[in-house]
């Protein structure tokens, strides 16, 4: 019997971020577990992956070269999103595949179900559910009455979707043997990392830190990340506005975070949104302290309050910062949520989460 065909759809593979490291694992599983993986990529642009793929899966490179500058339905970009449909269809039709995975809501969302007629095809949700109602996001909507299956992250951002064929399977974790050493043989460092955009609330943090900062002289912030040059050069300057160079940077993105993790004490996440951030899932596993805004929807289906780590009103910058001091002095109560974290997070093990996603794909394609 012929091995079940699977393609994915994804925007691109050569960034640093969370949905990247969760596609990486998950197509290697797939191959390894026996799967012919395909994946189509929009704005790859013949760049190099971040992070590690099996050499068999099949990369199909379809290089859109989309303005994200401008609008996508400005007459460029529509220019070539007709370019890009025949491009699509092509491919599709090349690969033949028994199901369909899609990961964004590029051009490719809205083309699929006119090239893909009779495939199934599933959508799965990286982004937290946003109760806007603008004119792309009810297209959006609408276009969902032609996916056959829906996956989220979470029962929270399933049931806020409430979309028939709804099923709940979150990002997995590769579980290390190794014990993290204990928070006080570590650097005296709270960190965080991830793509340095606005979305990530590090204007905050910063506020936060700088309450504090001076009190502590032996501490460190560490931010590591990629983002645009000027947005990292307005946090560098509201690093200088707030007088906290001397104990604060702001690192490239590592692709050995984990590492990182391992040295340092607290892990801070100051997003302004998070659909279900594969980051927090890698600090619980490294044994760190966390500290997290209690933001939609994500950090909140992942942490336990006072148990695993601590959720702050979201944009309570003082209690943020309340926080960070009470894991930079209680080391007690740092060790306790970060030693109650590593054991919560053995949940999210690839092993037990890729047996959801292998008995989703066998369902849809022997039922």
């Amino acid at each position: 019997m012929n091995a079940i065909k699977i393609c994915i759809i994804a925007d691109q593979i050569y960034k640093s971020g969370g949905i990247e490291r969760v596609l990486s694992h998950r197509i290697n599983h797939w191959i390894k577990d026996g799967y012919e993986v395909h994946l189509i990529t929009s704005e790859n642009e013949g760049r190099s992956p971040y992070f590690f793929y099996d050499l068999r899966l099949v990369r199909h490179d379809l290089a859109g070269g989309f303005d994200k500058s401008i609008s996508l339905l400005s007459p460029l970009n529509l220019k070539l999103a007709y370019r890009y449909f025949f491009k699509l269809r092509a491919a599709i039709k090349n690969i033949n595949p028994d199901v369909i995975v899609m990961t964004n809501y590029n051009y490719d969302y809205y083309f699929l179900p006119l090239i893909a007629a009779g495939t199934h095809c599933i959508k799965e949700y990286h982004s937290s559910f946003s109760q806007k109602t603008n004119a792309i996001d009810g297209l959006k909507k609408y276009y969902t009455k032609f996916y056959d299956t829906h996956v989220f992250l979470s029962k929270e951002e399933a049931y806020l979707h409430s979309l028939n064929g709804s099923v709940v399977i979150p990002n997995p974790i590769v579980m290390s043997d190794d014990s993290p050493c204990e928070l006080t043989k570590r650097r005296k460092v709270i960190m965080t990392a991830g793509r340095i955009v606005a979305i990530k609330g590090f204007e905050r943090l910063l506020a936060s830190w700088s309450t504090i900062a001076s009190k502590y002289p032996d501490w460190r912030l560490e931010i590591y990340g990629d983002g645009e040059h000027t947005y990292i050069q307005s946090l560098q300057a509201l690093i200088e506005h707030h007088d906290i160079a001397a104990n604060t940077a702001i690192y490239p993105s590592s692709p050995d975070i984990i590492s990182k993790m391992l040295d340092s004490r607290i892990y801070a996440m100051s997003s302004l949104s998070e659909c279900f951030p594969m980051v927090l899932l890698e600090a619980m596993q490294s044994r760190m302290a966390i500290v997290a805004f209690d933001c939609p929807t994500g950090p909140r289906n992942i942490l336990k309050n006072n148990k695993t780590g601590i959720l702050v009103e979201n944009h309570h910058i003082s209690d943020f910062s309340r926080s960070l001091e009470k894991l930079m002095t209680r080391t007690d109560l740092a060790q306790a949520l970060a030693d109650n974290g590593c054991l919560e997070v053995r949940q999210y093990d690839a092993k037990a989460v890729m047996k959801k996603w292998n008995t989703l794909i066998d369902e849809t394609c022997f039922s």
